[in-house]
């Protein structure tokens, strides 16, 4: 059985399962109790509010914590506001301070207000002092809840130190080191507590990070330095290179997934919304979408206007190819814009070969239009036996596709460097644009050879 068949076996049963009247009831719970968190997760969100509640309390403290981290906002807020305050209490408290401050950038000030009341006080002064950062920063994505040990121990007090840790705190590849300040000295690797000789001192196998994050750097650019120097982990500090925490890898692909979803929402000229699809409003969507594209429709209508301007011009077959020219020049700009907001996420373009890269996309750009330009004047002119008819049409086309491709990698460029989203660029405004160039050099082209 598939896992979504599974799923929606559980959905339809969810009656039975709360109950346990049957047997049928009381396997399906077992069975639901051995899936991943996650699993359980798209279970619940798939049933009524009133049938969440009631599942939800038969599930013990360390799953809801589990399926509290696996659920979307709505329902993390809904799971608070459905359960008592004993299982309100255990989520919190046992949830990881830094997801548990992610959520709070979410919720009133009355609800985080009630909830800093019900954690311990070391872990409330935490989550405040957590909060005061930017959500979008290093110090807003970076785990505070970390294993360090300090430059003067020796390899065996180290060793000794970590097995009386690791019940409550996760270890990775590497330690951080620090002095008795918290002073950021380095890391070291965890197999250099088994590699090396017991009496060896910390402070003589430590390594300096290739890249050390901000606490006010922006959580992108942490993202790429990560990637670009292949490191599982980076240490975050403050002005005082004091250790504030770490960004693993987990959060980095969250950063990198979440950049995605903001470029593909900026091509497609949509705002980006850190809420899931279904926990946005209706009418908000209404308004975010349909105001954007009644802008750009009134900037289309620049189209008419010069068309109106060369009416006479404008014969029967050069308005057949009106929508040739626009369809082309839009997938030029659209694949050219892609190839260099790509470029310019990943680094491979960027401030040293930026004037490299224009220049190779417009020599290919006029290679590009000439081989279209052919196409277009082959096609037309053995249809229609219109030989001036083609030249122009050919001709305008071949300036479409240069202009696209001029478009396409300079504006996302010249963007980033005004401190603008290159990925702005793309999509419907960079098609707009093109639509309106395009008619009017097909439109004078035509008025220059055919008036």
């Amino acid at each position: 059985m598939t896992q979504d068949k599974k799923i929606n076996l559980f959905v339809q049963n969810i009656e039975e399962i709360i109950e346990q009247k049957t047997e049928e009831g009381k396997r399906l719970w077992k069975q639901l109790l051995e899936e991943h968190p996650a699993d359980i997760a798209d279970v619940l969100e798939q049933i009524s509010h009133e049938q969440l509640e009631r599942v939800f309390v038969k599930f013990s403290c360390g799953l809801q914590v589990s399926l509290f981290h696996e659920l979307s906002g709505s329902y993390k807020t809904s799971i608070l506001s459905l359960v008592d305050g004993e299982q309100q209490s255990c989520i919190l408290r046992k949830y990881p301070i830094d997801d548990l401050v992610d959520f709070f950038d979410s919720v009133s000030d009355k609800d985080l207000k009630k909830y800093l009341e019900v954690l311990n006080k070391q872990d409330r002064q935490k989550a405040i002092s957590l909060l005061k950062f930017n959500s979008e920063s290093a110090a807003g994505i970076m785990n505070t809840d970390i294993v360090t040990l300090m430059q003067d121990l020796t390899v065996a007090r180290s060793v000794t130190l970590l097995q009386r840790l690791q019940p409550s705190k996760q270890l990775h590849q590497q330690i951080y080191i620090t002095d008795r300040h918290n002073i950021l000295q380095g890391y070291i690797q965890l197999e250099d507590l088994v590699l090396r000789s017991p009496e060896t001192n910390l402070q003589t196998i430590l390594k300096k990070p290739y890249f050390i994050a901000n606490a006010d750097q922006d959580q992108e650019e942490v993202a790429h330095e990560m990637v670009h120097y292949s490191m599982s982990s980076a240490p975050v500090v403050n002005a005082d290179n004091m250790l504030l925490g770490v960004i693993h890898e987990e959060e980095v692909i969250d950063v990198l997934q979440y950049e995605a979803k903001e470029n593909i929402h900026r091509m497609s000229a949509v705002t980006v919304q850190k809420k899931s699809y279904f926990d946005i409003p209706f009418w908000s969507l209404i308004y975010s979408r349909g105001s954007i594209l009644a802008v750009l429709l009134v900037v289309e209508s620049l189209t008419s206007v010069i068309i109106g301007k060369f009416e006479g011009t404008m014969t029967v077959f050069l308005v057949a190819f009106f929508t040739t020219l626009v369809s082309t020049g839009g997938n030029t700009s659209c694949q050219t814009s892609a190839i260099t907001i790509q470029g310019m996420s990943s680094g491979v373009i960027n401030n040293q070969n930026m004037g490299r890269f224009v220049k190779r996309e417009m020599l290919i750009g006029l290679v590009i239009a000439l081989l279209l330009a052919i196409v277009v004047f082959l096609r037309a002119y053995f249809v229609y036996g219109d030989f001036m008819g083609s030249f122009v049409v050919s001709l305008s086309l071949g300036l479409v596709v240069v202009l696209s491709v001029f478009l396409g990698s300079c504006v996302p460029i010249f963007l980033k460097k005004i401190g603008l989203d290159p990925a702005f660029s793309a999509g419907p405004f960079l098609a707009t644009m093109i639509d309106i160039f395009g008619i009017f050099i097909y439109c004078y082209i035509a008025y220059l050879f055919l008036s």
